[in-house]
């Protein structure tokens, strides 16, 4: 029997070597998107799901000696901002890593920066956080340096990740194109279909908000939105899916996968539910954290199919997205 390597997360990092019989009785132990192999050997081994939690690079590695205030506000403006978490996610986050309740989090950077819950989000959604940074500035004006060191690194983080998304669709195998065929990802593009997306499904699921250009907020259910033009050279479509959303998929969200249509002539959309969502992720690939999804037009008889999911009836569920404004 094959054996294989699994990294567990202790109080230092080793590798320890198991068959196929241990790891598959560790899956069927398993929480889906929720535990790995070290959470699930933490509850056989002691009894409770208290996890130790990796700790906030950005916060724990480089600014210990800052207010508890500032640290823990500074911890959920980077799970929200790098990880892409909720605020509420972001939060609760935290509060598990520093062992302490919900309240008390939401309390440092709601009361004690007077702001509501709502006004918060409202910062969090600014693309360079500039309201945020001048609020703490004021607030903790004698670590100006340690904010402005971790909002730097923050937006250039961020920068980085949004230029390596530009060429994370293409194929090992794919011949390289010219310059002059290569896409470029337009991002007011993206926000225009993913905004026209909500406001024509406002009959069935209510008002929006979009959170961090990726997930339309309705009231009682979440969508991630993804968006992916069309590729002659293999007549497919492709997505990618960050750990931090399908490893905790929840029971309110659904998957917006836009298309642009072959023809060039429209857009289109297809949404999944939560559980549909999770057998499409539980198929596809993963990369670095990142579940790849594939749809392509087969050449054998012309049909639109998921690469992993061929059951999937995409004609049927394919609908045109209207509202997007002309150039």
């Amino acid at each position: 029997m094959d054996n294989f390597f699994i990294r567990v997360l202790m109080m230092k990092q080793h590798t320890i070597e198991v068959d196929e019989i241990i790891m598959n009785y560790l899956k069927k132990k398993a929480d889906p998107f929720v535990d790995t192999p070290n959470t699930v050997l933490h509850k056989l081994l002691f009894g409770n799901n208290k996890i130790h939690k990796e700790p906030s690079p950005l916060i724990y590695n480089s600014f210990k000696s800052i207010p508890k205030a500032l640290s823990q506000i500074l911890e959920v403006i980077e799970e929200v901002v790098k990880n892409e978490f909720s605020r509420p996610e972001a939060t609760t986050i935290v509060a598990n890593r520093n062992d302490t309740a919900l309240q008390t989090i939401m309390d440092k950077y709601c009361r004690q920066l007077g702001k509501t819950a709502i006004e918060v989000d409202m910062l969090l959604s600014e693309p360079k956080l500039e309201g945020f940074r001048t609020i703490l500035t004021k607030k903790f004006s004698n670590h100006i340096d340690v904010i402005t060191t971790f909002f730097d690194d923050l937006n250039k983080g961020e920068e980085n990740m949004n230029q390596q998304k530009n060429y994370y669709h293409r194929p090992v195998e794919e011949i390289p194109k010219k310059e002059s065929d290569r896409k470029k990802r337009d991002t007011a593009l993206e926000s225009a279909l993913k905004n026209a997306l909500g406001e024509q499904l406002k009959d069935k699921f209510g008002s929006f908000t979009m959170e961090r250009q990726s997930r339309l907020i309705f009231n009682d259910s979440r969508m991630l939105c993804k968006f992916s033009s069309f590729h002659d050279d293999q007549s497919k479509w492709f997505w990618g899916v960050r750990k931090a959303f399908w490893q905790n998929w929840e029971l309110n969200d659904y998957l917006a996968l836009i298309m642009e249509n072959k023809d060039r002539g429209g857009y289109s959309f297809i949404i999944l539910d939560s559980d549909e969502a999770k057998k499409l992720f539980n198929t596809c690939s993963e990369s670095d954290g990142e579940k790849k999804i594939n749809m392509r037009i087969y050449a054998g008889d012309n049909v639109i199919r998921f690469q992993n999911w061929k059951e999937f009836d995409i004609e049927t569920r394919s609908k045109s997205l209207y509202g997007i404004p002309k150039d």
